[in-house]
């Protein structure tokens, strides 16, 4: 926690480094807490009551190097203090919001380039400007940071991964309805650390309106309804109810899943697996990207089993 001076710091300027910490982190805290305070007491959607996960930190670097404009702090511990103030704010989320740990990890990477890109504004600016910029550029970021979800519109998306069976349609379509346990290990990293992952697909029956449910590890169960029949090349359905895992919840919601059959001139049978969904947290650009690359795991280790089982049913002459 050096400082332009490169004399080690007193006691008082421990303090200041750690009150800079405190405070910035609190401000963030205080942030995501009226946003989840909206989320449960007024009804409000989601991706309206969640502030941002880039503008959010940069706010609270910002304020944080305003509390060590004082020290002159170098570079390199504007960096340090900022790995600090992260991990601070991700056991903070942990234990005061229950955030998932997937969520978290996700999460960090963003939350502390975010946080530093604000802290090193603040290192430039609070050294530079005067005072009175100080004191009215905070509250001006903060009503920013607070109208910014009012600006934003209803974004769903679609997730769609293929993959090709050599078996005919009919063998795959056996397969699809519903499906004994996958016993494989899961080899998606995510996964490993504790994300759901599918086991099993149970169903009421092979016809429009049937229920269905999808199995996931942890005892998670995502409840569907089939909307579109039509035997051997689409089945379709609704995700009805997700589960309440600290990982989904206030963050992403599942709508619709498909499967589609194409059958192929050589006999093979080209599988696509596609989820729909909204999204509920920003930046949305950065979250897309880990939602299809989640959603994308989940369809290959239902495919990939349903690949072995229609294979290993087709008799070769």
């Amino acid at each position: 926690m050096s400082t332009d001076s490169n004399e080690p710091p007193t006691s008082a300027q421990w303090r200041v480094w750690l009150a800079g910490m405190l405070i910035g982190d609190v401000v963030v805290f205080l942030l995501y807490l009226a946003g989840t305070l909206l989320l449960n007491y007024t009804n409000t959607i989601g991706m309206l009551g969640a502030p941002s996960f880039l503008l959010v930190p940069s706010l609270g670097g910002l304020v944080a190097s305003y509390v060590w404009r004082g020290l002159k702090p170098t570079i390199g511990a504007t960096c340090l203090n900022a790995i600090y103030m992260t991990v601070f704010a991700l056991l903070g989320a942990a234990l005061l919001f229950h955030e998932g740990v997937i969520c978290l990890i996700i999460v960090s990477p963003l939350f502390f380039v975010s946080l530093l890109t604000g802290a090193l504004l603040g290192r430039v600016l609070f050294k530079t400007y005067p005072t009175r910029l100080h004191l009215g550029l905070l509250p001006l970021l903060t009503l920013g940071v607070l109208v910014e979800p009012l600006t934003r519109r209803e974004s769903s998306g679609v997730s769609t991964d293929e993959i090709l069976i050599h078996a005919p349609p009919t063998k795959v379509w056996q397969e699809l309805t519903s499906f004994p346990e996958i016993t494989s290990p899961p080899r998606f990293w995510l996964f490993r650390l504790g994300l759901p992952y599918p086991t099993a697909t149970r169903s009421e029956g092979n016809f429009v309106n049937a229920s269905r449910e999808c199995v996931f590890s942890k005892g998670a169960l995502f409840k569907e309804r089939v909307i579109e029949f039509a035997p051997p090349e689409r089945l379709t359905f609704d995700i009805i109810e997700s589960p309440k895992d600290p990982e989904l919840v206030g963050h992403l919601t599942p709508q619709r899943g498909q499967f589609r059959l194409r059958a192929n001139d050589d006999g093979t049978t080209t599988l696509f697996g596609s989820t729909w969904y909204s999204l509920h947290v920003r930046p949305l650009w950065y979250f897309d990207f880990w939602t299809h690359h989640v959603f994308r795991s989940v369809h290959l280790r239902v495919m990939e089993h349903i690949q072995l089982r229609a294979e290993s049913s087709v008799v070769i002459p």
